[in-house]
């Protein structure tokens, strides 16, 4: 534990927090995992607690020695990313919650005052047995005080919305290519997340915008078949991640056709080279003329084709009636 006791009754009094962080790794279910509990030093109860756990070793290596604000602001990324073990991560949770609401969180709060490291972790791993469903769990965990102030200016700092430049890319790239409203396709198993879009990839998108313009462009596209549309490939030229943690993805659909999105959810994306036919290259994106052209080349052979069977069936009838 990192704490001396003497700090808890500083001049600040009773607006204090206690925080305990921790990390802890479940041998043999290969779970690892994160945690931030916060005690009210004037009631002794926790006020809040945060807990994830995934499969992948790397969550270990947050050290439980690094300052609360930065401890709680990785789980905080982690969950938004969706980079955890969600059903583990909410039972884990639960657990906590339902658990240091009774006398165990009263019990964990005193043996932090007292500086007892090994009680705690006891009773922690008594705690983490069941969501975690392994006994064979390693835990380390530090204390942490701060005051309330403290904490309340750190967090208000960090959630304090940025201020964008008047200039800013992607506003200037938007008044200029004025592009139309498209949807991105989705591949939830084996798609990009899209957190790892980078400018340069090449992804599915369908074209939703029903404006002059927006019709325009889907027509040009060949992005309407028999009345419905069909997604088209797109080159990302630019993204940004907004205040409310929305996504916005600008792409270029062709020569001088741009498209763009906004996602609020974390989804994978459907990349354009998983479509590609022998014989293309992801290199280029097809043009508005190629594209166009490829929707067009089926349907000629279709109404050909249907035309040759009516002259034939006439040619025929024609002779069975000579004939007769």
């Amino acid at each position: 534990m990192g704490d001396s006791e003497q700090f808890f009754d500083s001049e600040y009094g009773h607006q204090n927090y206690i925080i305990l962080k921790g990390r802890f790794k479940a041998v043999e279910t290969n779970t690892y995992g994160l945690f931030i509990l916060f005690f009210n030093d004037e009631t002794g109860t926790v006020e809040s607690q945060m807990a994830i756990a995934s499969h992948y070793s790397s969550l270990y290596d947050n050290d439980p020695h690094l300052p609360w604000y930065m401890i709680e602001e990785n789980i905080i990324n982690l969950r938004w990313k969706g980079d955890i073990a969600v059903n583990i991560s909410l039972d884990l949770q639960n657990f906590l919650e339902l658990t240091l609401e009774r006398d165990r969180g009263t019990e964990l709060f005193s043996l932090i005052k007292n500086n007892d490291e090994a009680r705690i972790e006891s009773l922690l791993l008594s705690v983490f047995i069941k969501p975690l469903s392994d006994r064979n769990i390693h835990l380390e965990t530090v204390s942490e005080l701060v005051t309330k102030q403290s904490m309340n200016l750190i967090r208000e700092e960090r959630n304090k919305p940025k201020q964008k430049e008047p200039n800013a890319p992607q506003s200037a790239l938007l008044k200029e290519l004025s592009p139309i409203n498209v949807e991105l396709v989705l591949a939830p198993v084996s798609g990009i997340p899209i957190y790892e879009l980078q400018i340069g990839d090449k992804i599915m998108v369908k074209l939703t915008d029903r404006t002059t313009k927006g019709n325009y462009i889907i027509d040009l596209l060949g992005a309407r078949v028999e009345g419905t549309l069909i997604p088209v490939p797109a080159e990302v030229i630019d993204k940004e991640r907004g205040e409310e943690n929305e996504y916005t993805i600008l792409c270029r659909l062709g020569d001088d056709a741009y498209g763009k999105a906004v996602e609020t959810e974390q989804v994978k994306l459907k990349r354009y080279d998983e479509l590609l036919s022998n014989g293309s290259s992801s290199d280029e994106l097809p043009s508005i003329e190629d594209i166009s052209g490829k929707r067009k080349f089926p349907l000629f052979i279709i109404v050909t084709g249907g035309l040759m069977f009516v002259v034939v069936m006439i040619f025929l009838i024609m002779w069975f009636y000579n004939i007769l």
